[in-house]
């Protein structure tokens, strides 16, 4: 905890120690990783975040693996009968802990998940603050008075983001793409998320009375992590329909719409997140959130209509201000601005070949955020050569270019509210 949290200190040598805590508390745990225990499961899934922010991957896999596996060996899911409540009740929430990490932490290093809630489901994670006011020796909650909280919620949408994941996976594999079977998915991930959210009580759906009400009880947090995730999904699910370049369908434009719509949303609850004391959204993994959601813009920004531009050019202002506010707790946040730089790089690059496209390098961008990115190689397959585009639409091209470079390069240099986000007009 002392490792992970000293980064957050306004003390500047605290912050310089939070180093050694990690490192003190991995000497700690290998001594006694051989015993698997609730407590070493914790401790792994904190080191595991520790280093995932350090940008060492291959170590952050290493401990939620572990923590994974110790989670069931001691059979986590299973009701013990001499529990109490607070001690079931936090099993439940480890073990379904463990499953929302292995989702994520698999599909951002292109690994398989190891964690199968299908065949293993204890009850969802209750209501915050009944768990909270729980005291050690109280019984747990009967299932005829539980309600789900925020993590339950949350647990239902990452199995809906785990079959968005298997469906970009099957994308970055298959040496052709079945549209009739890949629109038949969306469309059928699309229901799943559309009842997910219908279903959702009043208070629980994002507004900013709703945050600022869950913020006076203490869970701001939680609340915009729940909603940065779900609009993240909705982002992922559709972002394919970008490409004008591929095949004609019938819902192709309204997912391209809803794709948009759904990336100035996590926009938002950024924003907000930044201006309410109590709803910082600080972890890690924002960071490639953010990322994504600022890759929609940028490409709304280069290639939209000039009615889009105002918008998506100040949205991805709001979103690299997060970025910046993460790159001074997280060093793996840099390599993620540096993802953006090469997304955009391509972007640029494929307006005079007419190249841009959905395909399996894009599909690495948007899920293996702990991967290492490479400048994609040209497909000279599909150079059609600069006769395809006409002066005019050069010439409003590169202007536009001129601009997101300029904010590219700001945040890289962090003066991201220098000049350079006024130097051109939107064009």
């Amino acid at each position: 905890m002392m490792g992970l949290s000293a980064r957050f200190s306004s003390d500047s040598n605290v912050r310089l120690r939070g180093t050694q805590y990690a490192l003190d508390a991995r000497k700690v745990f290998k001594e006694d990783l051989e015993h698997s225990s609730i407590a070493n499961i914790q401790a792994c899934i904190l080191i595991g975040n520790s280093c995932m922010g350090e940008c060492d991957a291959e170590a952050e896999s290493l401990y939620f693996v572990l923590a994974n596996r110790m989670a069931q060996i001691l059979r986590l899911w299973v009701v013990d009968d001499t529990d109490d409540g607070v001690t079931r009740e936090t099993k439940r929430r480890l073990w379904w802990t463990c499953f929302i990490i292995d989702t994520w932490a698999s599909g951002g290093s292109g690994l398989s998940r190891q964690m199968k809630p299908a065949l293993r489901r204890p009850r969802l994670p209750m209501e915050e603050n009944i768990f909270y006011s729980m005291r050690i020796g109280d019984p747990d909650i009967p299932d005829s008075d539980w309600k789900p909280g925020l993590w339950g919620y949350m647990v239902n949408l990452v199995e809906i983001y785990t079959q968005i994941q298997d469906l970009h996976k099957d994308l970055a594999e298959a040496a052709e793409w079945d549209e009739d079977v890949m629109e038949d998915t969306v469309c059928r991930l699309d229901a799943q998320l559309i009842s997910f959210e219908r279903n959702l009580e009043p208070h629980v759906r994002y507004s900013r009375e709703n945050l600022t009400a869950y913020i006076r009880r203490g869970l701001g947090r939680v609340f915009v992590a729940f909603h940065i995730g779900f609009y993240h999904y909705c982002t992922l699910l559709f972002y394919q329909y970008l490409d004008s370049r591929r095949p004609s369908r019938l819902n192709g434009r309204e997912y391209a719409r809803r794709c948009k719509y759904y990336a100035t949303v996590v926009c938002d609850v950024l924003a907000a997140s930044r201006e309410h004391e109590g709803a910082e959204a600080l972890y890690n993994i924002v960071g490639h959130v953010t990322v994504v959601s600022s890759s929609v813009l940028l490409h709304t920004y280069l290639f939209g209509d000039a009615h889009e531009l105002p918008q998506s050019k100040k949205m991805l202002e709001s979103n690299l201000e997060s970025l910046v506010q993460l790159r001074g707790y997280w060093p793996s946040v840099e390599l993620m601005i540096n993802r953006l730089v090469i997304f955009q790089n391509n972007c640029i690059g494929s307006f005079k070949r007419n190249t841009y496209r959905f395909d399996r390098w894009m599909v690495k961008f948007l899920i293996q955020h702990a991967s290492a990115l490479e400048e994609k190689e040209d497909d000279m397959e599909i150079d059609d050569g600069p006769s395809r585009m006409g002066t005019v639409a050069e010439s409003i091209h590169l202007e536009r270019s001129r601009v997101t470079q300029s904010i590219m390069r700001d945040i890289q240099s962090g003066d991201l509210w220098g000049s350079g986000s006024d130097k051109t007009q939107d064009t």
